[in-house]
């Protein structure tokens, strides 16, 4: 388990130093040098790269991540390799004839409002075929335990080129289609360190296909991945549908002025998924044994305390948003909206706990797939009817409404399966406190600290706001007692014994 921990410490610092690396820069420095068109272009190339990438993968990654300890020779595990590389192969050979064939339907799609898209059309080619293969390299670190580096290539030194690039661009150094070709080498980079990675430090190997297809559970492991090749097609068509149709429908400049306000609404669940991960295998164990009060009780543990991290960090994001967006152009304040639709979405995507994962790990995991599938019809027609009424906030309401309707159904299969959801009354005072101290501080003006300083008064007004949101909330919190969990962790640190040391680490 040493290794598991060390490796889980190394990725999720890497994690948090991405994301903190790409809000910086992508939220708040390039839209003030960078134009939202060429913003727009690079994330719609990266957009269609996440869907388009889901067909010609074929799920092989996610068969590699279930099955591989279970393959006891290597002869077998080179084997699959074989066969995964070839039919990863044939998959993008057949993808980028289809690729080929729909182009005058996807630049018709685009031509009206976004025509800057359309020289870089065959672009998609490329980066789909790195980032599937960077994928499968990836996926071959997990199941070796080795999940640091890979997240460093995925998380930083993506991130880093793709700062460089841009920084080349406004200096003039590079023209748009050296941008965009920077793009795709921003990828092959990463994409070349993984596969060195896995061949000379890991010794991934890759022998014929013959002997896995021979093997007897093949149309089982292979009937797997044709699921998790759904559930990834529905989940990547949600996630990023919106930033597909809106440059077609208002153009690349607006998908521009969206992002970042969309990925700030998602910081919210950035704790979600650290927790998610660290609270799979307790999950999985309780599943397994049947163990149906100890699931209930971690449900219900995780719920209230996901929702009070999520209600917490949305009072700071919302109480602060006129300072956030005064530190950017006054153009991206079109995107205030978006920011509190999808914040909001977020939060209560949080407020239903660990749905997915319980219906994931258990013998209904079937359900998941469907749910995913009719969340992935939802959102796409609710893009198509919402975007031309109310533009980008109507993107950010049907990713909401698609993600809370998903929600509800979840807890409902959760419910009528188990006899339990995450619910109880501390929900409602968590609500109260929340739109208390947002009602409370929306009184408070914008304060104008230094004269002459565009950066610093708005960071200024983040830190005033923010202590005395931050007090506003915990205090409340702690002596109305909503979360036990919180109130332990709180006692340490008031007591000072969290700096000291000593403590045991369940006391955290």
């Amino acid at each position: 388990m040493g290794i598991i921990k060390r490796q889980g410490l190394k990725s999720s610092v890497v994690n948090y130093a991405g994301v903190l690396i790409g809000v910086l820069f992508f939220n708040f420095v390039f839209p003030n040098i960078v134009n939202a068109k060429d913003l727009g272009l690079i994330n719609l190339l990266r957009n269609l790269m996440y869907v388009f990438a889901t067909l010609p993968a074929l799920g092989l990654g996610h068969i590699l991540l279930n099955y591989y300890s279970s393959w006891e020779s290597e002869k077998l595990k080179n084997s699959y390799h074989g066969f995964a590389i070839v039919a990863m192969i044939i998959s993008m050979l057949l993808f980028v004839l289809f690729f080929i064939l729909f182009k005058s339907v996807i630049i018709n799609y685009y031509q009206a409002q976004s025509p800057n898209f359309t020289p870089y059309y065959y672009t998609i080619i490329p980066l789909v075929f790195l980032y599937i293969f960077n994928q499968y390299f990836e996926f071959y670190s997990l199941v070796n335990f080795r999940s640091a580096f890979p997240a460093f290539l995925r998380e930083v030194v993506s991130r880093v080129l793709l700062i460089i690039l841009f920084y080349l661009y406004i200096s003039h150094f590079l023209s748009q289609k050296g941008l965009v070709v920077g793009l795709v080498v921003s990828y092959i980079i990463p994409f070349l360190a993984i596969v060195f990675y896995a061949v000379k430090i890991l010794k991934w190997r890759a022998g014929s296909f013959t002997n896995y297809i021979q093997k007897e559970n093949v149309f089982e492991e292979l009937k797997y991945g044709s699921g998790m090749l759904l559930l990834t097609i529905f989940s990547n068509v949600s996630n990023f549908l919106d930033g597909i149709i809106l440059p077609a429908y208002l153009g690349l400049e607006v998908l521009g002025i969206y992002t970042p306000a969309l990925v700030l609404g998602q910081m919210i669940q950035v704790p979600y998924r650290a927790i998610s991960m660290i609270s799979i295998p307790v999950l999985r164990e309780a599943i397994t044994q049947k163990d149906f009060v100890k699931l209930k009780s971690l449900n219900n543990s995780l719920g209230i305390n996901l929702f009070l991290i999520g209600c917490f960090l949305f009072t700071l994001l919302i109480i602060n948003s006129e300072a956030i967006f005064s530190l950017i152009p006054p153009k991206y304040s079109a995107a205030k909206n978006v920011l509190l639709i999808v914040g909001a979405g977020r939060l209560l995507d949080m407020a239903f706990g660990l749905n997915s994962e319980i219906i994931t790990y258990s013998n209904d995991y079937k359900y998941i797939v469907r749910l995913s599938g009719l969340m992935m019809v939802m959102t796409v027609v609710l893009n198509i009817l919402f975007i031309p009424i109310y533009g980008m906030d109507g993107a950010a309401l049907a990713v909401s409404i698609s993600l809370i309707v998903f929600n509800l159904l979840k807890t409902y299969i959760i419910y009528q399966k188990y006899n339990f959801h995450c619910f109880s009354k501390h929900y409602i005072t968590l609500i109260a406190i929340t739109i208390s101290v947002i009602g409370v501080l929306y009184f408070i003006p914008y304060v104008k600290f230094l004269n002459q300083h565009m950066f610093l008064n708005p960071i200024l007004n983040i830190a005033f706001k923010s202590t005395i949101g931050v007090v506003l909330f915990l205090i409340p919190t702690y002596f109305f007692k909503v979360s036990t969990d919180f109130n332990d962790f709180f006692k340490l640190v008031i007591s000072g014994k969290i700096l000291k040391g000593g403590h045991k680490m369940e006391n955290l």
